[in-house]
């Protein structure tokens, strides 16, 4: 958005909420994939066991797919626009609707291989304890990750390939969403800020910017009508008090009609 400011999403629908989430699971996968160390190969497991549970639901492959039609007839609508890059929209175009099939066309649920898989399935059930995954727990994985590195990376990386479609489908999802919204300056009197919002625009996301010299965090709360932004002074051992002083920030709302 603004260069040296924090920015603060809130997503405003379920699809978007997931979208976000597989967003920050891939961030910490691809910071740890190469790392060989059999701690790092524990942490990517344990993102892969998240990714499952969070992409459990059934209804999410028709959601995706009617997300990534809804974009491409957005972007259908640009095609006579002076100026645009049309080779660049086509392309797009046929990855909406290429990815957008895929999740039509299978009858699987997403990631289906890797939930046949009585590694991941026993590890589904002892990592939700506290120090689950110990060597008491499953034998076989600790036998596994003993195993040389180049054996578990191999493994790793095929089991990754599994969520190719679900990764760009979300990224590119996030990308229109993001993309498409223009950001405003505003004014927190006080410390709050507060708008009229119009029932008939399809929010998705409102995204939040502070620069980074501002002593102050957002709560985000919206309604059919109201937008409410209110800031605290951050402080981690007490209830963070409302900041008081006027605020200057930058706001997107990011919409799809």
């Amino acid at each position: 958005m603004i260069a040296n400011t924090i920015v603060y999403e809130q997503p405003l629908n379920e699809l978007i909420r997931v979208c976000l989430r597989i967003e920050l699971l891939f961030q910490q996968i691809d910071h740890q994939i190469n790392d060989t160390s059999t701690l790092a190969t524990r942490n990517v497991i344990a993102f892969i066991i998240n990714l499952l549970q969070l992409l459990d639901r059934p209804d999410l492959k028709a959601k995706l797919a009617k997300e990534l039609s809804h974009q491409t007839a957005l972007l259908i609508r640009l095609e006579n626009t002076p100026e645009i890059d049309i080779e660049k929209l086509r392309s797009l175009l046929r990855q909406l609707e290429d990815l957008a099939r895929c999740f039509i066309d299978s009858s699987k649920k997403i990631g289906q291989n890797l939930r046949e898989i009585e590694l991941l399935n026993n590890l589904r059930l002892h990592l939700t304890s506290p120090g689950g995954g110990c060597n008491f727990d499953i034998p076989l994985y600790h036998y596994w990750l003993n195993q040389s590195p180049e054996e578990r990376q191999l493994t790793l990386k095929s089991w990754i390939t599994e969520f190719n479609n679900i990764r760009a489908a979300s990224s590119l999802i996030l990308q229109l969403v993001r993309e498409g919204a223009k950001s405003q300056q505003k004014t927190a009197e006080h410390g709050f800020y507060q708008e009229l919002l119009d029932p008939q625009i399809n929010l998705r996301l409102i995204r939040v910017a502070i620069p980074k010299n501002i002593l102050a965090c957002p709560e985000i709360s919206i309604g059919r009508h109201y937008l409410s932004v209110r800031f605290y002074t951050p402080t981690i051992q007490e209830r963070p008090p409302q900041y008081l002083q006027h605020l200057p920030f930058w706001i997107s709302h990011c919409n799809s009609c």
